[in-house]
């Protein structure tokens, strides 16, 4: 088992520890609600028909 006795030093690491779990916790919460809003926004667009056809790339480069 890991000795977690960092006796001088632990006020500063476990705070530190915690702030980076909230951060990360925020962020990445934050991008699952981002991509669920534009999920949603796609699928608006494309009900409404708003979303153009996808323009591809030929080989020479130009949209086709």
């Amino acid at each position: 088992m890991p000795d977690l006795d960092m006796s001088p030093y632990a006020a500063f690491v476990w705070p530190a520890w915690g702030i980076s779990v909230l951060v990360l916790g925020a962020v990445v919460a934050r991008a699952v609600v981002a991509s669920r809003r534009w999920k949603a926004e796609l699928k608006r667009l494309e009900d409404n028909g708003e979303a153009g056809p996808q323009v591809t790339q030929g080989a020479a480069g130009q949209a086709q």
